[in-house]
């Protein structure tokens, strides 16, 4: 799996970027910019707050339940967690490495990251020394009670301070690349690695070593995303380094329910939109940003559309240079993503209406299509 320092931009930019509309369509590729097309005329993102990181920062993922908190992973073992309003919009040039705590626990290091979207302060990772940790970083960053504070003492929080894990789970026998929760149970969690398994966990179970579910060699290579459905409570999809992404159903874990087929190199993150629950997006060492509609599966193609790929395969975003190694949809902006490569570069972008709303007029509304900025990143 690979990630960059974008990550955290990206996500960020996903919320909030804005931009006018630009005129570079491509009614031939019914695509917005593409290779070096964005480079003019396109809205400018700004960089509204750094935070001084150790290393690089393999990946990044904010609190849902309060954006200001953030959880980051670099090149050490530890998980790092910031509350942004703790720190001024750009640091001073001899500012301290200062998170506010630090996730002790694993002993390497790790890119699976990801926020309970159901509890608050509950967060699981995965590192390359196989396990899965999940922490409680509530107490870590609450402020000091009314009796603390009239005794003179401090918040609970210095910064820096050590957060051990609540379990430790033991069950993938190399690498877990990522991780996630399940959006309907809150005690459910999903984990996948270079030993090409798939592991369901729940957080509740006494032996750390006992998974739910257990799909070995899942995929024909290693593993490198897992992300469940925010509507359907059995749905999961899978991304790998053997180029397919593969949809699953937890009450038959057999086979898949499908395989996707249209990315030329590994997959590195999937990611499913927030506003339709059959939309799901990959990013891959391709360059490419693939968004796939689970409700064309098995329509019929003519010859021409089937060289364009599978009915499924909705889009293709073709506008990075490099490989993309992270993106994040728009919770806001339905259909708006953003999407960071590792030569360092952040396109916001949407496709053109007329792909994903088939059969409507369009008359009249290609001024609504527009790349929303990009940006190369310090």
């Amino acid at each position: 799996a690979a990630a960059t320092a974008a990550t955290a931009a990206a996500a960020a930019a996903a919320e909030e970027a804005s931009a006018p509309v630009v005129s570079n369509y491509d009614d031939e590729r019914n695509e917005l910019g593409g290779f070096g097309a964005a480079s003019s005329a396109v809205g400018k993102i700004t960089v509204r707050m750094k935070v001084r990181h150790e290393g690089e920062v393999n990946r990044a993922r904010y609190q849902p339940q309060n954006h200001f908190v953030v959880a980051s992973r670099g090149p050490s073992p530890e998980v790092y967690i910031w509350d942004l309003s703790k720190h001024p919009s750009f640091p001073a040039r001899d500012a301290p490495f200062a998170p506010q705590a630090v996730c002790v626990g694993h002993t390497k290091e790790g890119y699976g990251l990801c926020w309970s979207p159901h509890t608050k302060g509950r967060l699981i990772s995965g590192s390359e020394d196989t396990t899965v940790c999940l922490w409680d970083v509530n107490a870590a960053l609450c402020p000091p009670s009314a009796a603390a504070r009239a005794k003179g003492e401090t918040a609970v929080a210095a910064t820096g301070t050590q957060i051990h894990p609540l379990s430790t789970f033991r069950g993938h026998t190399d690498v877990v690349e990522d991780v996630d929760w399940h959006h309907r149970d809150p005690n459910l969690m999903g984990s996948v690695g270079d030993d090409r398994s798939i592991l369901v966990w729940d957080v509740r179970e006494a032996d750390p070593t006992k998974a739910v579910h257990s799909v070995a060699n899942a995929h024909a290579g290693d593993i490198n995303s897992i992300a469940f459905n925010p509507v359907n409570e059995f749905l999961l999809a899978t991304g790998s380094a053997d180029k397919t992404v593969k949809l699953w159903d937890m009450r038959n874990f057999k086979s898949p329910m499908q395989t996707f087929e249209g990315h030329t190199d590994q997959v590195y993150n999937i990611e499913w939109a927030p506003h339709n629950e059959s939309i799901l997006a990959s990013c891959s060492a391709d360059r490419r940003v693939g968004i796939w509609d689970l409700s064309r599966i098995g329509m019929e193609q003519t010859p021409e559309d089937a060289e364009d790929g599978p009915p499924e395969l909705l889009f293709l975003h073709g506008g990075h240079t490099s490989k993309v190694s992270d993106f994040a949809w728009n919770a806001n902006d339905e259909w708006t993503i953003a999407s960071c490569s590792e030569d360092n570069v952040l396109q916001v972008w949407n496709m053109a209406e007329e792909i994903y709303a088939e059969g409507e007029d369009q008359d009249g509304e290609d001024g609504d299509d527009e790349v929303i900025g990009e940006d190369d990143l310090e």
